[in-house]
């Protein structure tokens, strides 16, 4: 009698076991997936490119490094401001929407800034092409570069540019992004202009006199 009433109160321990466990392997997934982190967590989206503004003029840039070697290790300015918003423009000299604290160089018709140790590129947001008029001629850039490099003595330099960017120059010698330009006849039609660091290829696209 009483080893039938041992065997039943071990078979009574066996049977409370598992449920036991089951309880606690349910309450263990719940408290794993609470505490997964929230991969649809919205991060920040710019809707805008980055910019600065410098002697009234605002400058965007897509990302673009700069090319330009040998340049000077002086700057032309610092950028001392920033907008509330990373999606605000800038409205103040030396202003810019993504920090403070970065050095900037003017070059011809824009602007480079040193960010992470490297020279990134900030045009105008210009809507006319770069053009240059030379003897009585208005030429624009093609985007193509010279076929093979111009090594030889410039014919004329570009003394004078436009007030603004998007401006069509109307005077001998003068483009709408630099004064300070070298240039060399190719045929009736082209001219190379120089820039940093390769020439630039102009085809003539009217006449006009001056």
């Amino acid at each position: 009698m009483l080893l039938a009433l041992l065997a039943l109160l071990l078979t009574g321990c066996g049977n409370a076991e598992p449920k036991n466990a089951e309880a606690e392997i349910g309450s263990q997934s719940t408290d794993d997936a609470t505490a997964l982190p929230d991969t649809t967590e919205q991060k920040p989206v710019a809707d805008a490119p980055m910019m600065v503004m410098v002697d009234n003029t605002l400058y965007q840039s897509a990302g673009e490094v700069s090319t330009v070697d040998g340049r000077c290790g002086n700057m032309d300015g610092e950028i001392t401001s920033q907008t509330e918003n990373g999606t605000d423009a800038p409205t103040e000299n030396g202003q810019s929407n993504f920090g403070t604290g970065y050095g900037y160089q003017r070059i011809d018709d824009h602007i480079e800034v040193l960010i992470d140790n490297q020279w990134i590129v900030f045009e105008q947001d210009a809507t006319v092409p770069r053009m240059v008029m030379v003897d009585g001629k208005l030429y624009q850039e093609t985007g193509n570069l010279p076929s093979e490099p111009f090594c030889g003595t410039p014919d004329g330099s570009i003394t004078s540019k436009t007030a603004n960017r998007n401006d069509v120059p109307t005077e001998n010698n003068q483009s709408n992004f630099s004064d300070n330009r070298d240039f060399v006849f190719i045929d009736e039609d082209t001219i190379y202009v120089s820039a940093t660091p390769d020439w630039m290829e102009f085809k003539v696209i009217t006449d006009s006199d001056v």
